[in-house]
């Protein structure tokens, strides 16, 4: 088995994280520091530390759906001390978020220690749809959503929705439903800045074929 994908089944990171794990010399197969990329082991034979700590594959995968609140931060720790995903579910078995929500956006945040499942729903090869509910405003709605429908060219390149459904129009108020299949950073956000339409929320309803359902804020259910 290939390294990234060992430690991504044992639950220790993503399998970008543990890319990044090894570039950095932290693990070490045998007691020797990995030094290449795309190395193999023997989960039956090698004994595979990182940062000193002996990793063993789980005996079984877990996955949870959490409804992530507003403030909170969507990692496993935080170094400023702010309040993360991780106090909202069970410490054990270990789990990592795959995939990021910024402090201030709502709603479904996908846990697991199945490196595969994670590496197939974060990686832009596989285009999961991402579905999210925006209440905002703007003093041209109809104009605001129309440009966003027809594709937007922003500073890191063109991007165009897959669906765009208006649920309410009152006034300058406006509520719809937005599908979108990249994964860019704060993306959702910077269209709807460029079409200057403020957020007033923003939750993540749906990744792939993981739905957030009727789930409660801080709330989380294992699927």
């Amino acid at each position: 088995m290939r390294l990234n994908k060992f430690l991504a089944t044992a639950g220790v990171a993503s399998r970008r994280s543990a890319d990044e794990m090894i570039k950095l010399g932290q693990v070490k197969i045998n007691g020797k520091v990995v030094e290449e990329m795309g190395v193999k082991v023997d989960v039956d034979k090698d004994v595979v530390t990182v940062a000193g700590r002996k990793v063993e594959l789980e005996q079984a995968t877990v996955t949870y759906l959490l409804n992530k609140p507003r403030g909170v931060i969507c990692t496993v720790a935080d170094p400023d001390g702010k309040k993360t995903v991780m106090e909202f579910i069970p410490k054990l078995p270990r789990v990592f978020p795959c995939g990021r929500l910024d402090e201030n956006t709502m709603g479904l945040v996908i846990l697991t220690n199945d490196g595969n499942l994670c590496y197939q729903l974060t990686h832009p090869k596989f285009e999961h749809k991402k579905e999210y509910i925006v209440h905002g405003r703007s003093k041209t709605p109809e104009k605001s959503l129309e440009r966003i429908r027809r594709g937007l060219r922003l500073t890191d390149g063109p991007i165009k929705v897959d669906n765009l459904e208006v649920i309410k129009i009152s006034h300058e108020k406006i509520e719809f439903r937005l599908t979108i299949h990249e994964g860019r950073n704060h993306l959702v956000r910077r269209l709807c800045a460029a079409v200057a339409i403020e957020i007033d929320s923003l939750t993540r309803i749906r990744v792939g074929d993981y739905e957030l359902g009727d789930l409660a804020p801080g709330k989380f259910k294992q699927v």
